[in-house]
């Protein structure tokens, strides 16, 4: 099984091979999103706002690191990838921009390319194929991290989106994997900028969107398009907003904050082969389908398995059907 490197081994030996100026880790952020933020942030109330506090606080800390780059871990819900094609690994080495979706802007992201191809290539060389794309469109997973951490888009980006979405999915092991190439990656490129990793996602909840299998006459033109693809979108706008609706007549969902404060807890101790065995089935019981996302965590923390983990804020708000959590990574 792979386990891991040691990474200070690793800087040294590129150095005695001749490569001088190296990339830095500086930092990490593991943060919660929900759309209903941007729909119904009063809805969260008291709870919301601590929340909402936080996020500033992540943007304050951010700034005073002040990266040169941002990889931004997440995933998509059905806007760019469908059944028709489903990566589990997708990255953005070129152009990139955002869906627009829940009120958030449609961002024209500034990709780090070089940073973005060597990457890729790094991972090509240690057996991760990702899909990769000079044209990038990214949802709410990666806009809502930038519109709390990064709206000035003054960090350029690497977006990297995991499959969290469509079954089957890249385990939690193979996750944490990808998290180390990932580290890899980073630490081996030849140039001495700052880097910090983002991931968004999570925790607990139940998102109101049909299995595959569904025989519901209700869900059937939804499964139509998740199985074919966005060709099948006949009128986008409408399509928006019926996908919307669906979310927004929830006023309250279920969220299990027994299990949250479980994955946060492993986080902090550490506990990462705890995690990496984590099932799908074990999540989709506990956390939900929405639950699936802590795999853009478990990249992260296979990126930062060395890094002092430490909760900023954790709040089961059923209002925004989520339970709401942020971590802050700091260096050994």
């Amino acid at each position: 099984m792979f386990i891991g490197i040691n990474f200070n081994i690793f800087q040294k030996n590129l150095k005695i091979k001749g490569v001088n100026k190296l990339a830095k880790i500086v930092t990490g952020i593991a943060m919660s999103h929900s759309p209903l933020i941007m729909t119904s942030e009063e809805a969260g109330g008291e709870r919301g706002r601590r929340f909402l506090d936080k996020t500033k606080e992540m943007k304050d800390w951010l700034k005073e690191v002040n990266p040169d780059a941002l990889v931004l871990i997440s995933d998509d819900h059905f806007n760019s990838y469908y059944y028709n094609h489903m990566p589990s690994f997708t990255i953005g080495i070129g152009e990139c921009e955002g869906w627009g979706d829940w009120q958030l802007p449609e961002y024209q992201i500034p990709v780090q390319k070089d940073l973005a191809k060597h990457i890729l290539d790094t991972g090509l060389e240690k057996g991760v194929d990702f899909a990769f794309t000079m044209s990038m469109k990214v949802d709410h997973g990666h806009t809502q991290g930038i519109y709390f951490l990064n709206p000035d888009l003054d960090i350029p980006v690497i977006p990297i989106a995991i499959n969290t979405s469509a079954p089957p999915l890249p385990t939690m092991d193979r996750c944490f994997q990808l998290g180390v190439i990932l580290r890899e990656a980073i630490q081996s490129w030849g140039s001495d900028k700052k880097v910090a990793i983002v991931a968004s996602g999570g925790l607990s909840h139940w998102v109101p969107i049909p299995k595959i299998d569904s025989e519901k006459e209700e869900d059937q033109n939804m499964i139509h398009i998740l199985k074919n693809g966005r060709p099948e979108i006949k009128d986008p706008d409408e399509y928006k907003k019926t996908r919307e609706k669906r979310v927004t007549t929830i006023k309250t969902g279920p969220v299990n904050e027994e299990w949250d404060r479980t994955f946060l807890n492993a986080l902090t101790e550490g506990d990462f082969n705890s995690l990496r065995k984590w099932s799908y089935n074990y999540i989709e019981e506990n956390g939900g389908n929405g639950g699936q996302e802590i795999r853009n965590w478990l990249v992260l923390l296979g990126t930062l398995q060395d890094f002092k983990a430490e909760v900023i804020c954790y709040e089961p708000i059923p209002e925004w059907v989520t339970g709401m959590a942020i971590v802050k990574f700091k260096q050994p």
